[in-house]
C-alpha cells in the first residue's frame, strides 16, 4: 500500500498522535488528584464502571492504555492510569502508541473510502 510509503501520512499521523497523547495528560492530571477528584469531574461514572477498569488495571497493568484510542474507553483508561501512579513516560508512549494505531486506521479507512467512490 503506497499510503504507508508516504512521509506526509506518516507526518500527519504521528503529528495527531502527540497531539492526541498531550490531550489525554488532562485526564491522567485529573486521575493523579484521586478518586474523589475523578468523580466529581465524571458524576456520570458509576461505582461499577470504576471496579471493572480497576479490575483491568490489576489485571493487564499500564499495557491497558494501548486501549486508549478506543472512545469512552480511552477516557476511563487515561484517567485511570493517574489515579493507579502510572509513570508518565510510560503513560505517555503506550497512549502515543494506541493513537497511532488509531489514526492509521482512520486514514486508511479514509483514503479507502475515497477512492472508492472516486472510482
Amino acid at each position: 500500500m503506497d499510503l504507508l510509503l508516504d512521509p506526509t501520512a506518516w507526518l500527519i499521523v504521528i503529528a495527531l498522535s502527540i497531539l492526541g497523547s498531550i490531550g489525554n495528560l488532562a485526564l491522567y492530571q485529573v486521575g493523579k488528584q484521586g478518586v474523589d477528584a475523578i468523580r466529581q469531574r465524571f458524576p456520570r461514572i458509576k461505582d461499577e464502571q470504576w471496579l471493572r477498569v480497576k479490575g483491568l488495571y490489576d489485571r493487564y497493568g499500564a499495557w491497558i492504555l494501548l486501549l486508549s484510542g478506543i472512545p469512552v474507553l480511552g477516557s476511563m483508561v487515561t484517567t485511570a492510569a493517574g489515579a493507579f501512579d502510572v509513570p508518565r513516560p510510560m503513560f505517555l508512549l503506550l497512549v502515543t502508541i494506541s493513537k497511532m494505531l488509531r489514526n492509521w486506521l482512520l486514514v486508511i479507512l479514509a483514503v479507502g473510502t475515497y477512492n472508492y467512490f472516486r472510482g
